[in-house]
């Protein structure tokens, strides 16, 4: 894992750079519709600026989404500028897998808009874009490898039940800060049951996602992405345990009215965002720089080849 990270260059950085951008920002829209579907004690406040946070999350992951096309473009050309405005790179990327998946990720992203539209059918829409949205984790990488429908209907599945709770930080943080402590403790119990059957899905799909690339192998923690996987399963072990302190100590005593305790399930949430965060730099990283040890060859595109890096880094990467 180290001597991955040391041979990447500035332009693999930036690949994970806007890559996680592109993470965080498409699970923040994609979360935002969720929480606005699945939890009723949100007051109307809350749902307000949450409708705002879904449209200013919309807006950074298109732009950061579409901004991997040069970037790939670039990595192509040998890490040149001329690369990134290349119109014939540019074109064989946008009719990679990678285009394929910005072009579907877009379109979720359009109509997730429609939270803004107050009816029940803009969120009806919205809910179908963060389903779309979702989807187009699944049209690239090893989701491209067999058995493709169950590989694209578990990465789906993670991506949703992962969004639901990055989703949740920014009201929770607003309700610990401005709503009565008893609305905020019946917000925070809410999300604690919801929360519980999204642990217990994205644990699932990642194990049987992990089996069926063949990567759920000890041996598989002697290659560059098994060492970086169990940094993030170090890291999602963290935020379990913040989770269970939140839901177990401080939902109970915020709801009780015990003074402070806004404060500190608010610093504790900011913790459990950063160690999210440091996940998806995790991932990011993971699907730059490594592939699972046994799925290299289904998840390369045939036809192309990367002409710069000794890193595993293809039209077909892991998305």
């Amino acid at each position: 894992m180290i001597a991955a990270l040391a041979s990447a260059d500035a332009l693999i950085w930036i690949s994970i750079f806007v890559k996680t951008l592109a993470y965080a920002t498409t699970l923040s829209a994609i979360g935002s519709v969720l929480v606005l579907v699945a939890l009723r004690e949100l007051s109307e406040h809350g749902r307000a600026a949450l409708r705002l946070t879904a449209v200013a999350s919309v807006l950074a992951a298109a732009l950061f989404s579409a901004l991997r096309l040069p970037v790939r473009a670039s990595f192509l050309m040998g890490g040149t500028w001329d690369g990134a405005t290349d119109p014939m790179i540019l074109g064989m990327v946008a009719d990679s897998p990678l285009g394929t998946s910005v072009a579907l990720r877009l379109v979720g992203l359009a109509l997730i808009l429609a939270v803004l539209w107050r009816a029940r059918a803009g969120l009806a829409l919205a809910l179908v874009g963060a389903s779309i949205a979702s989807a187009s984790f699944a049209l690239r990488g090893h989701a491209l490898g067999e058995p493709q429908i169950i590989l694209g209907a578990l990465i789906t599945l993670h991506i949703l039940c992962l969004a639901f709770w990055v989703g949740a930080f920014a009201p929770m943080v607003r309700a610990a800060r401005l709503d009565p402590p008893a609305r905020a403790g019946a917000l925070a119990h809410e999300f604690g049951r919801r929360a519980l059957w999204a642990v217990g899905l994205v644990v699932l799909a990642g194990g049987f996602t992990l089996a069926l690339l063949g990567a759920a192998t000890p041996s598989a923690l002697s290659s560059p992405y098994g060492q970086m996987f169990a940094v993030k399963l170090v890291l999602f072990a963290g935020v379990l345990a913040l989770a269970a302190f939140n839901k177990l100590t401080l939902t109970p005593a915020l709801s009780a009215g015990t003074p402070g305790t806004g404060a500190r399930l608010r610093r504790s949430i900011s913790v459990e965002a950063g160690l999210v965060a440091g996940i998806l730099v995790v991932t990011a990283a993971l699907t730059t720089l490594s592939a699972p040890p046994d799925n290299n060859d289904s998840a390369q595109a045939p036809g192309f080849a990367p002409l710069h890096g000794p890193v595993y880094q293809t039209f077909g990467e892991p998305s």
